[in-house]
């Protein structure tokens, strides 16, 4: 599909001149997963928790360069998130490889057991959003990006082109969400609480990602680093669901919206069929 160009500028991936196309922080293919039909999704992010149509986008890549995320990860990931309807292609690949330890609760599996498994779509999927994130503001009254990677943006960046190798003192560690409790929302990349390094979290249906980044992240963490384990380690954890949800909770009684959303539900639940 053609993207309308509106105007030129520096891209942020290439650093070079060019036409500009509208960029999403997060792909718009993704939006269509939180959706029924009269009901936008859900969004978290910046204080707020609300039904919204609008989506987080901007003229911050060039068409090349937007090629280079969608075939890179965006375009295999989308349509193997977790759905209203309880599908969720991903997980199921990811029963389909090898168990390291599992019970009731979850367990964690080797992707690396199952080569359609794409672990490299799924870290580039992943990054991409993290260092959109890094770079840009998303917001039409900041000027601060989303996130802070300091340094580690500019190794990013040069990963998801294919200039060099995958950054160092850069973990990720990703977790999936049981179909019948994945929720079915969105939020956009932010920081955690403070450790010896810095943790950032986004969430799409069905999956959380974590980035750790510094000199200081723990050799255990490392370990279970999705990308550089050589098993490509993967969560499946009742326990992670009950923090996350637990956060969403947070997100969502402090939310400046709450409100106004839950005015809004409490109308659509009145309407007749």
């Amino acid at each position: 599909m053609a993207r309308k160009i509106a105007r030129t500028g520096k891209c942020a991936m290439c650093l070079l001149e060019k036409p500009l196309v509208l960029s999403h922080l997060i792909p718009q293919a993704v939006y269509d997963y939180c959706r029924k039909p009269g009901i936008s999704p859900v969004r978290v992010g910046d204080g707020v928790i609300m039904h919204s149509d609008r989506q987080l986008k901007d003229h911050l890549l060039c068409s090349d360069c937007e090629d280079i995320l969608n075939k890179g990860g965006e375009s295999w990931v989308n349509p193997r998130l977790a759905t209203l309807e309880k599908t969720f292609p991903l997980y199921d690949l990811l029963m389909a490889s090898h168990a390291a330890f599992s019970d009731d609760k979850g367990g964690i599996y080797y992707a690396a057991a199952n080569p359609e498994f794409s672990v490299e779509k799924i870290t580039h999927f992943t990054l991409g959003i993290f260092w959109k994130a890094a770079v840009h503001s998303w917001s039409g009254s900041k000027n601060d990006p989303m996130i802070d990677l300091s340094k580690y943006a500019d190794t990013i960046r040069t990963w998801l082109q294919g200039e060099t190798a995958f950054p160092r003192d850069v973990t990720l560690v990703v977790t999936l969400l049981k179909p019948d409790t994945a929720f079915i929302v969105l939020q956009q990349p932010v920081e955690t609480k403070a450790n010896a390094w810095r943790t950032f979290l986004f969430y799409v249906p069905g999956v959380l990602f974590a980035l750790h980044v510094g000199e200081n992240v723990a050799l255990e963490m490392r370990m279970l680093c999705f990308h550089q384990n050589s098993t490509h380690p993967v969560f499946v954890s009742d326990e992670v669901t009950a923090v996350y949800n637990a956060r969403l909770g947070r997100d969502y009684v402090e939310s400046r919206k709450t409100e106004s959303y839950l005015r809004q539900r409490a109308k659509r639940q009145k309407r007749p069929e």
